[in-house]
């Protein structure tokens, strides 16, 4: 089988002009061909994501439950991804049943989100479930994941966020920086311990992320920078990597490509596209549940029934890059970056992880999608199976 298109790798470099392809292998890449119309990217990978398809990850951790939602990402290009919880009263049976779907090859891995959170910037999170961290209790969850938590949500400033960043290292997962009503200082101070003790232990990925980029934070201000100024700090530095919600709901596309372009001069692989999906992702407008708690989609766009707040995303990778690349607002290699090396890279994921695709190297099994110059999705390859 040969697919045309304009064939970028996972950091978003074109190199050629399509692949032949036998029994789901990369058997070669076409040369460079100016002529050639539409796209060939490597299956986007999403970190931040609750659902989609009419399924929720934190309230439906069942095999089937979790089928169903990674299956109406798949449809759109997503080939690799975590599932993420929310804050719960009692997280173990979530990411006991989530882990089962990691180690059945239907997840990637698990990003916890909360419950160790600002109540004043709950977001969607339950309010009843926050609370500060207990060791003991994060101890607990880790070993229940077995290796498949890779990223945590707390805010900055809770009482024992540094120690339960530690612990997470140790189990070779990371802080995920979010939630929080934290002053710059504050932020700051975690930032820089994080970052020593990665190093100190020689962690293999950046000590940190931060979780959906504005959203769940105070706004940057003049006076008052808090938490944005230093987050987007470190990613350039390269000592974290923040998530954009890109789906022009959560934040300006201007924004978004303000900071990729910002971020990217001196590190590409500080920003990271996620769909913070939650069951609507890929379906239509009408109530549904994140969390145990109510929720309704209205042209799109998902809220809390009780008290009105956004409460996760809609979107799926591809429709992100639609959006972004199609509205003018980054380029399509910046967003192949920011969908597949860069989140890659924030969590460790490699060639040999399944569903994830960063060079076209003869041998290779393809995970794939093919696009064309409307950004429309054509064909989807994962694990060398055309969906």
């Amino acid at each position: 089988m040969i697919i045309r298109g304009k064939l970028l790798d996972g950091d978003g470099r074109l190199v050629g002009s399509g692949l032949e392809i036998a029994d789901g292998k990369v058997v070669r890449v076409l040369d460079p061909d100016p002529s050639v119309t539409g796209w060939i990217t490597p299956g986007f990978i999403d970190i931040h994501c609750h659902g989609g398809g009419g399924s929720s990850f934190p309230d439906d951790p069942s095999l089937a439950g979790v089928k169903q939602a990674v299956d109406a990402h798949r449809q759109m290009g997503t080939t690799a991804m975590l599932a993420s919880t929310v804050s719960l009263v009692d997280t173990i049976p979530a990411i006991d049943g989530l882990a089962t779907a990691c180690d059945e090859g239907l997840l990637q891995g698990i990003h916890l989100e909360g419950p160790y959170i600002s109540p004043h910037k709950a977001g969607a999170q339950n309010p009843e479930a926050i609370r500060e961290p207990d060791l003991d209790e994060l101890r607990q969850w880790l070993e229940t994941g077995r290796g498949w938590i890779k990223t945590m949500t707390i805010a900055p400033e809770v009482a024992g966020a540094v120690e339960a960043a530690k612990l997470l290292h140790e189990y070779g997962a990371v802080p995920s920086w979010g939630h929080t009503n934290a002053k710059l200082e504050a932020t700051r101070k975690v930032l820089k311990e994080s970052t020593a003790h990665g190093v100190h232990i020689g962690l293999k990925v950046p000590a940190q992320t931060a979780t959906h980029l504005f959203n769940a934070m105070p706004p940057l201000g003049h006076r008052a920078p808090g938490p944005v100024r230093e987050l987007v700090a470190a990613a350039k530095q390269g000592t974290c990597v923040v998530e954009l919600i890109a789906d022009s709901v959560h934040v300006h596309p201007d924004l978004v490509h303000d900071v990729v372009e910002y971020v990217g001069e001196s590190n590409p692989y500080g920003v990271v596209f996620v769909t913070d999906a939650m069951e609507g992702a890929g379906m239509p407008d009408g109530e549904y549940v994140l969390g145990g708690q109510g929720v309704k989609i209205v042209d799109g766009t998902a809220r809390l029934v009780r008290g009105g707040a956004i409460a996760g995303g809609t979107s799926r990778m591809a429709e992100q890059v639609q959006r972004m690349v199609g509205g003018g607002y980054v380029s399509m290699e910046d967003a192949v970056r920011c969908c597949v090396g860069a989140p890659a890279r924030a969590v460790g994921f490699s060639e040999d992880t399944p569903g994830v695709t960063l060079t076209w190297r003869p041998g290779a099994t393809v995970n794939a999608v093919v696009m064309n110059d409307a950004l429309d999705v054509e064909q989807v390859i994962r694990e060398g199976n055309v969906l």
